[in-house]
């Protein structure tokens, strides 16, 4: 007796929250993540790239933000799922980019410039070194409270 193959159009209902096609935008896809979607969604290491392009970090920047080395950056790359904890992070890390963005009135490239940068107010650390840890990123979000507020010296 023949296996009955499942239709792919009944699939769609069953199908994870994905990154498809364009990997144009992978912090406004990060950004609607949400607790409840993260295990069921689909996150391409190929979007890593994408994510590059967005805010111009380095792969090294990149997988610091993730806790992992640059080559496991690399195998990342390579995987069709990031999977939870990977995803988890990023997320966390869209959010924090995205305030980071509006403390520093959209610019991008100062607010790269401020996270590269050694901060005395940080412990004399570079903000972006805190983006490895929940704690740090925490951190990083009361900071950018306080420049908006012109509370940072």
């Amino acid at each position: 007796m023949e296996k009955r193959k499942k239709d792919p159009k009944n699939t769609k209902a069953e199908e994870p929250m994905a990154l498809y096609g364009t990997f144009a935008m992978p912090l406004a896809f990060l950004s609607v993540i949400s607790s409840q979607s993260l295990t069921t969604t689909k996150f391409p290491g190929i979007a890593l790239t994408a994510l590059q392009n967005e805010t111009s970090l380095s792969p090294q920047e990149i997988a610091n933000i993730l806790g992992i080395s640059k080559s496991k950056y690399y195998e990342l790359l390579k995987m069709e799922d990031l999977g939870p904890k990977n995803i988890d992070a990023l997320a966390d890390f869209a959010a924090l980019w995205n305030k980071g963005i509006e403390a520093f009135d959209g610019d991008k490239q100062v607010l790269k410039e401020w996270l590269l940068t050694r901060n005395e107010n940080l412990g004399g650390v570079k903000p972006i070194e805190l983006l490895s840890s929940r704690i740090g990123r925490r951190e990083l979000e009361q900071a950018f409270l306080r420049i908006e507020h012109s509370l940072y010296g």
